[in-house]
């Protein structure tokens, strides 16, 4: 039987290295999830492939967390008890991590613990929201309800999150094949042509001679673009990575303004809509707050969020707090503000998030519309200019003939 060294992490976050006898890896991952441990890397030891877990939750991890959740509703709702419900998705799901979750959860809950704490026991899977919600639903006794709205609320998120990813999508892939374009040219198709130029020197015009400069520079460097590549290939597979890679690309794109009020929109979206699910739960204001910031992206926006709930602790009201900010739009604060006196506050905001849906489907249609055309036109200019600076020369020397 093989021999196969892992490294998982405790409920407390240490790290665990050991080795185990199994038949396969499924297997050895299997008997260390009923360890009560969460698998992060199994390997064979004589020099087999090693499987690697995420510990981050990424957008397949979303995926996998919506997957889970509605066929764990949709079992709660046929009569079926929570830990048999549990027990049948995992014989179901292929998702490694999630086995050792589901698991590690159903171990737990055998033992007597409550679902809320066992799903806080791996926060890392299962979003501050999620076990929010499962807390509220079991001290009210309508945990499959609060799971359902769960479901739809993240449904929501996901329908948004790809409207997003399909607008940007066409922009990467036309930015991927320029920027291809523009290098092909400059190391393999300008060297060949250049040469009959170089022998006149300082009396190239100045397109011709910067054009030679970029072209020199690119067949200096591009044996070291494939490292380059697989480097940054491999550097995707690390989530604090590609946090730090989303965080600069969102700070490049929000010094533009439609993308600045487009990426506003999407963050009052999220956050209205976390605030109103959880109001409508019964949690108190201030709490709501507290686990519906962290959906916020926009640092400035954070900030000013967590100075409302400072302000609110404070005994300010919830609109009065907002109208301080001087980045949330006045409309925003004045529809919590007609909420608040009506005592519907989950309604507003409920309404508030449906508004901001619709701007950001009509947002995204215009930034499909209008990106295809601005692209195509950037791509022909700097090729464009790289085929005037070629032909400037062959003008010259026609003029003085």
């Amino acid at each position: 039987m093989p021999l196969f060294s892992y490294k998982a992490k405790k409920d407390s976050g240490e790290t665990v290295l050991g080795e185990i006898l199994a038949t396969d890896q499924r297997e050895a991952i299997d008997l260390v999830s009923r360890m009560s441990l969460l698998p992060v890397v199994v390997e064979e030891k004589n020099g087999g492939i090693s499987v690697h877990v995420p510990l981050q939750v990424s957008a397949s991890g979303s995926r996998s967390l919506l997957s889970f959740s509605k066929q764990l509703v949709s079992l709660l709702k046929s009569g079926v008890p929570l830990l048999k419900a549990l027990e049948m998705i995992l014989r179901r799901t292929k998702d490694i991590r999630l086995v050792g979750v589901l698991k590690d959860i159903a171990s737990n809950i055998r033992n007597g613990r409550s679902f809320s704490a066992c799903l806080a026991e791996h926060a890392d899977f299962f979003p501050r929201l999620y076990i929010a919600m499962a807390r509220a639903g079991e001290e009210s006794g309508q945990l499959k309800e609060m799971l359902a709205n769960v479901v739809v609320y993240y449904r929501k998120q996901e329908e948004i999150a790809s409207k997003v990813r399909t607008a940007l999508v066409y922009p990467a892939f036309m930015l991927a094949l320029g920027f291809v374009t523009v290098v092909f040219i400059l190391t393999f198709v300008l060297p060949r042509i250049l040469v009959l130029f170089r022998d006149l020197g300082s009396n190239l015009p100045l397109p011709t001679l910067i054009v030679m400069r970029l072209s020199d520079l690119a067949c200096k460097l591009w044996p070291f673009a494939i490292p380059a590549i697989l480097l940054f290939l491999v550097l995707l597979r690390s989530p604090a990575f590609v946090v730090s890679l989303r965080g600069v690309c969102f700070r490049m794109m929000s010094g533009i303004p439609f993308f600045a009020t487009f990426f506003l929109k999407i963050d009052l979206e999220r956050f209205s809509r976390t605030t109103s699910l959880l109001l409508r739960s019964g949690i108190p204001v201030l709490r709501s707050l507290e686990i519906a910031g962290p959906t916020v992206v926009n640092e400035r926006l954070a900030d000013a969020l967590t100075l409302c709930q400072q302000q609110i602790a404070g005994g300010a009201g919830f609109a009065q707090a907002l109208s301080a900010a001087e980045n949330i739009p006045d409309s925003f604060v004045q529809l919590i503000a007609v909420g608040e006196e009506s005592g519907e506050l989950a309604r507003a905001l409920e309404d508030i998030a449906d508004t901001y849906e619709e701007e950001i489907s009509e947002s995204t249609k215009v930034l499909m519309t209008l990106l295809e055309p601005v692209l195509i036109l950037g791509v022909g200019l700097v090729v464009g200019f790289l085929v005037f600076a070629m032909l400037m020369p062959i003008f010259q020397m026609d003029a003085f003939q």
